[in-house]
């Protein structure tokens, strides 16, 4: 049976967290003109194209991420993401280790600059169906990777005390499943 309550405790301290860490600022509203750098960017993970899709795999799991941007020469050449792995490897009896994440990246991924306002990476998110857009400076070199996760949490700090103030079990107990929502 799930421990709603230790659940809840555990987000409350996550929530409590990052809020206390953001820079002492209190901002009343939150627009979609804002610029995605008021977000709490998380630095980004990446390999070269040569790296096998097994390390590419332990790397994910370990650092607990859905993707990894591929470098060459420092500038950004392609994202592979839980998508990719599901679409183009699962259920093609490969050696994970013998082959190169390169060959089952997205090539030429979608990005966005710092100063790109959270309109433009929320329409990137919901007309391409990412959940993942890399942020690159104008030598495409990478800044960070946003993911929606990201612009939850940014929205979920922002509104701290309306969420926290949530009855403390869903009305529905069938929300709470180990495949999520």
């Amino acid at each position: 049976m799930i421990d709603y309550n230790e659940h809840l405790d555990d987000e409350q301290q996550q929530m409590d967290e990052a809020s206390s860490s953001s820079h002492g600022k209190v901002r009343e509203t939150i627009h979609l003109d804002d610029l995605i750098t008021t977000i709490k960017l998380r630095k980004p993970v990446t390999v070269t194209g040569t790296t096998s899709v097994a390390q590419s795999l332990e790397i994910m799991r370990d650092e607990k991420i859905g993707c990894l941007l591929i470098t060459e020469s420092d500038k950004l050449i392609g994202i592979f993401t839980e998508r990719d792995i599901i679409r183009r490897i699962v259920g093609k009896n490969l050696s994970h280790a013998d082959v190169d994440v390169g060959d089952y990246m997205t090539v030429d991924p979608d990005t966005l600059s710092p100063d790109s306002p959270l309109a433009f990476a929320l329409n990137y998110m919901v007309v391409g169906g990412y959940r993942h857009v890399p942020i690159v400076d104008d030598e495409n070199r990478i800044i960070a990777c946003l993911s929606i996760k990201d612009i939850v949490k940014h929205i979920g700090n922002h509104y701290f005390s309306e969420i926290s103030n949530l009855p403390p079990v869903p009305k529905n107990p069938g929300w709470a499943t180990v495949d999520g929502g």
